[in-house]
């Protein structure tokens, strides 16, 4: 089974804000330690932790790129994350319902978005969320899932056109 297209999700502008933010708290930090001197070490102290914190966001984001992986396949659809025992989800083509592309106005604006699949099943959590995906992977993914879901239902039926140009 060849993987036709990984994903991976996109974390720069994450990154990229909370180094922002940093950069902003030690500024802060030094004009009210300059500012209020007998508070000096206290103020610093907490610039410091707040500090630590953004660093801890940037190693969490970091973590998430290295070790979630979103695999499409002729026959199924497979989230993973995790390091030593990874955390899968594996939908087959077949009982895809509805591939939902979400993109919030921070997305838009840094370029992303989530894939949405849903199942007929009635088992929660069933679906796959593909969170944070580049625009421009989003629109292939979901034109590869498209193309995938009317080969395996026998070519482009009535029900396949009409769900195709109401979610375009």
């Amino acid at each position: 089974m060849e993987v036709l297209l990984r994903l991976k999700p996109k974390v720069r502008p994450y990154i990229v804000m909370i180094a922002v933010l940093a950069v902003l708290v030690i500024i802060t930090a030094l004009a009210l330690a300059a500012t209020f001197s007998e508070y000096g070490y206290p103020i610093l102290l907490i610039g410091l932790l707040v500090l630590l914190l953004c660093v801890l966001m940037i190693m969490q984001q970091l973590y998430r790129r290295w070790y979630t992986t979103y695999d499409i396949t002729d026959t199924d659809v497979t989230s993973r994350f995790g390091v030593f025992a990874p955390d899968e989800h594996v939908v087959p083509v077949d009982e895809i319902t509805d591939v939902d592309v979400d993109r919030s106005m921070f997305g838009i604006i840094l370029g992303f978005g989530d894939i949405n699949i849903d199942t007929a099943s009635a088992e929660k959590g069933y679906g796959i969320s593909m969170r944070d995906i580049d625009a421009a992977e989003l629109s292939k993914a979901v034109e590869l899932l498209r193309s995938l879901i009317k080969q395996r239902r026998g070519g482009a039926g009535q029900g396949g056109k009409a769900s195709d140009s109401k979610t375009q």
